[in-house]
């Protein structure tokens, strides 16, 4: 898996975009506001229009997104991941939400035909940075 998208480029998300773009991966990134897409885009990452943009381009789409209606709004909403879905697509959510809301999204990207993976993670944007995450998949 080359391909990687990341969905959200606050603190936490640019920084697992840096470190994936420093391993060597093939990073496409999507944020509703542009303006934060500059300094990775210096980097090296590509820049999506949308989220389906995404989707239809990686393997792996991490979404690092504020809460869980922003997770629904860039996951099933109009030009969101659903649309863009391809046959190896796995999404990693690792936006902070209620377990209860992760578990309903996550039934959702089921019934259309997307693995779904959570990654909460313990450390905050800070540790991002020094790439010292501890991160909890399931």
């Amino acid at each position: 898996m080359k391909k990687i998208g990341i969905i959200g480029l606050g603190m936490l998300g640019n920084a697992v975009g840096m470190h994936l773009l420093e391993a060597g991966f093939d990073v496409t990134v999507y944020n509703r506001t542009k303006e934060k897409t500059e300094k990775i885009k210096e980097k090296g990452a590509k820049i999506a229009s949308s989220p389906k943009e995404i989707a239809e381009l990686v393997e792996l789409v991490i979404i690092v997104v504020k809460d869980a209606d922003a997770v629904k709004e860039v996951s099933f909403e109009k030009n969101g991941i659903v649309e863009g879905k391809n046959e190896k697509l796995i999404v990693a959510d690792m936006s902070t939400i209620n377990p209860a809301e992760s578990k309903k999204i996550s039934e959702k990207f089921q019934e259309n035909n997307i693995e779904k993976l959570d990654i909460p993670v313990m450390g905050g944007p800070n540790v991002a940075i020094t790439g010292d995450l501890v991160m909890m998949v399931s």
